[in-house]
């Protein structure tokens, strides 16, 4: 099971790294910048999600499933449009998103506290 949530953990934070940069610099897509800061922002919330999950914090699992969600939804739009990286992103968001749900329904109730 641990190996499950850090699987999700991993590919939770390679998708918010590769989320991080995009507003400064978005890869000529033209994004109006209050949306490249929202995806730079939820890249940052992805790698707290995930380090929270390495964690075993008991908010990290709907976080993580949330931050993987919404990358999701993303990557179905940016594959629409035909944008550079699409695939990636939902290759990435998809394995995230899988893996933390099936972490979540095989998770124990009250998991022991990491010291």
């Amino acid at each position: 099971m641990r190996t499950l949530r850090y699987a999700a953990g991993v590919a939770t934070i390679v998708m918010s790294l590769l989320n991080l940069p995009i507003a400064v610099d978005d890869g000529g897509i033209g994004l109006p910048t209050p949306v490249a800061w929202l995806i730079s922002l939820l890249g940052l919330a992805g790698i707290v999600a995930a380090v929270g999950l390495f964690r075993s914090a008991a908010w990290a699992t709907p976080a993580v499933i949330a931050v993987g969600a919404v990358n999701l939804a993303s990557a179905v739009i940016a594959l629409a449009k035909s944008w550079d990286g699409a695939v990636i992103g939902l290759v990435l968001s998809a394995a995230g998103l899988g893996l933390a749900l099936l972490y979540a329904k095989v998770r124990p109730a009250n998991p022991a506290p990491v010291s």
